[in-house]
């Protein structure tokens, strides 16, 4: 064993001293990255509470437009409810003039026939 540690001790010591140097750069790069999050964390939050803000109006303007269109959509179905009786009304007005139309027909048809009896009743007869 000691002509082992003869033979490849310069390797093994070379092999120690890269491991160590390695833990020590993780270290390094580990407590430096700790230094960062630090630093850029209080950013995050500050980005974090405005993007809470603008979340919070967006949803307030969310909730008006939604008002909004139901206060909209509350009037339009109050002018299809009248539109729809106004129709109804005109279809009857339609039928109750054709009605007059075909009544004043008749009468005129019914004056006339009265009005050839008369001529015939005025006319002496031979």
């Amino acid at each position: 064993m000691p002509t082992y540690f003869e033979k490849y001790g310069h390797t093994l010591i070379t092999l120690a001293a890269i491991i160590a140097a390695f833990v020590g750069l993780v270290t390094i790069n580990g407590n430096r990255f700790d230094a960062q999050d630090r630093l850029i964390s209080p950013h995050f939050e500050t980005v974090n509470q405005r993007l809470g803000a603008q979340d919070k109006r967006l949803d307030a303007q969310d909730r008006l437009v939604n008002q909004h269109f139901e206060a909209v959509n509350q009037r339009l179905d109050v002018q299809d409810k009248r539109l729809d009786r106004l129709i109804d009304e005109v279809s009857e007005l339609r039928r109750l003039t054709v009605g007059i139309s075909e009544r004043v027909s008749r009468s005129e048809g019914e004056i006339d026939v009265i009005r050839e009896q008369l001529r015939i009743a005025d006319t002496p007869s031979p």
